[in-house]
């Protein structure tokens, strides 16, 4: 594969794998969120990490890889390209497979961008802001943003030419920087950080400010409980 690092007008595909929504999200099941609100919320967390994907200004599409129909027919309406996960091989495998299938469609001259589908504040000036710095700092060279417990990766950048070589899961932004990559992480993107694991995280993201999606699947829930509370 030719290999050009990207410059200001170069476009990027976002990758983002989907579980099905019933195996998604487990960390969330408790007293406070049930196992089919947990399930709404997974997918909205997905809806508005998309949404937010497509509409920044560096992005040429989003991918979505997903066995889910509900998932797919979402994002599908988003505009995202839906793909289901041919290799059922987890995470990883899921990534390096939507990376190939997003060069053959969008052109092997955009970057590819692995994103986590739990993103439900991201904001597109940031990733915008993220794509300008790969641009104008070290360009030919895969980038990372880590989580905010700084322990997980929730973005991993690939320039044109360079295959994407995910390391996500358990401490990957130890495994992505052994791997070269260079971080990036800062105040100013903090949207870009806030994945959802737990009611901590979810808590946390609400306090950034969520899209779309996640406020009116979360809000209904959120005013409930404070009328049932003695």
């Amino acid at each position: 594969m030719p290999r050009s690092a990207p410059s200001a007008t170069t476009r990027w595909c976002l990758v983002v794998p989907v579980k099905r929504l019933g195996l998604a999200k487990s960390r969330l099941i408790g007293p406070e969120v049930s196992a089919p609100l947990r399930e709404r919320l997974a997918l909205a967390f997905a809806t508005d990490a998309v949404a937010a994907a497509l509409a920044a200004a560096g992005t040429a599409g989003v991918l979505a890889v997903t066995d889910d129909p509900t998932a797919a027919k979402v994002l599908g309406g988003l505009g995202a390209l839906v793909v289901p996960d041919e290799p059922d091989a987890g995470l990883n495998a899921a990534f390096a497979f939507g990376a190939r299938i997003a060069r053959r469609e969008f052109g092997e001259e955009v970057g590819i961008v692995a994103a986590a589908a739990d993103l439900p504040a991201l904001r597109s000036a940031e990733l915008d802001a993220v794509l300008a710095h790969i641009a104008a700092g070290q360009p030919d060279k895969r980038h990372f943003i880590p989580d905010a417990h700084d322990i997980g990766t929730t973005m991993l950048f690939a320039p044109p030419g360079l295959e994407l070589a995910p390391r996500f899961g358990g401490p990957s932004r130890a495994a992505h920087a052994a791997a070269g990559a260079v971080e990036i992480a800062g105040p100013d993107i903090s949207s870009l950080r806030r994945d959802v694991d737990t009611a901590e995280d979810l808590a946390a993201a609400l306090a950034l400010g969520v899209g779309l999606a996640t406020t009116a699947v979360w809000e209904p829930h959120s005013i409930q409980r404070r009328e049932a509370a003695p």
